[in-house]
């Protein structure tokens, strides 16, 4: 009697959902419609939120896997939209953000640069902590960390003289 659904329900749930639904297919036959939750949770006297989450227990799901029906092929994740995958104009934005960063960054000196590529991950290297940076570079974690925001400092005033801020780099 539980082994019919994609999601098992409990049996003392599935119980007290066919209640409600032989409630809703007796109004339905008296009144000539299908019956809104309120009208099922009257006729039982039980709070309307009650009778919602029970029924929203009966809608069925359905696999992105099964074809749309008809002489379709196709899926229905097939036609999802992917919500992570960018479009061709966020890809365009991307890469020159990107360009631009590589461009700011040259303007550092030389030592600025380094430690803020090592540290974010920038320009081939692979994200680091100050000591790893410090280890790598022959500096204190400390004169690393020094270095990072005298750099950071100076990326805010070259942005600013572009008029733009470091939330503009950060928003989607």
């Amino acid at each position: 009697m539980n082994q019919t659904r994609t999601i098992r329900l409990p049996i003392h749930i599935v119980k007290e959902l066919n209640v409600y639904l032989r409630t809703a297919r007796e109004l339905s036959h008296k009144l000539d419609h299908e019956p809104s939750a309120e009208e099922i949770a009257e006729q039982l006297d039980k709070p309307v939120d009650d009778v919602s989450r029970m029924l929203r227990l009966n809608e069925r799901i359905t696999s992105v896997d099964t074809p749309l029906g008809g002489d379709s092929e196709k899926a229905l994740l097939d036609i999802l939209a992917d919500e992570k995958d960018n479009g061709p104009e966020d890809t365009t934005q991307d890469d020159d953000m990107k360009q631009s960063i590589v461009k700011w960054l040259f303007e550092l000196n030389a030592k600025q640069r380094e430690v803020l590529a090592r540290r974010f991950g920038l320009l081939g290297y692979e994200a680091a902590t100050l000591e790893d940076v410090g280890r790598e570079i022959g500096l204190t974690r400390e004169r690393v960390r020094q270095i990072q925001v005298e750099g950071l400092r100076r990326l805010r005033e070259i942005l600013q003289l572009q008029g733009l801020s470091i939330e503009a780099l950060f928003r989607e």
